[in-house]
């Protein structure tokens, strides 16, 4: 999990281009407009959300960003990780 929250703080501060390589080397697959699109909801993460669960609203948000299927990927991912 630990390597989860770092990767999140990283795109947080990194350039687009920078943040893409993290992504691809995380096995994440986001384009520069994702990654652009995801960065305002980064702040919104809990890390609380480990006992009660990503809130619907935000993953409501983070299909508006991204798309549903996009979507659906990165909460499959994420779960994966933890």
């Amino acid at each position: 999990m630990l390597d989860y929250l770092q990767f999140v703080n990283e795109i947080k501060i990194k350039s687009d281009a920078e943040a893409k390589q993290l992504a691809d080397r995380y096995g994440i697959d986001l384009s520069i407009r994702e990654i652009q699109a995801l960065r305002p909801l980064l702040d919104e993460i809990s890390f609380h959300w480990l006992f009660t669960g990503v809130p619907e609203s935000f993953i409501s948000k983070v299909k508006a960003a991204v798309g549903d299927k996009k979507g659906e990927e990165l909460f499959r991912q994420y779960l994966d990780r933890i």
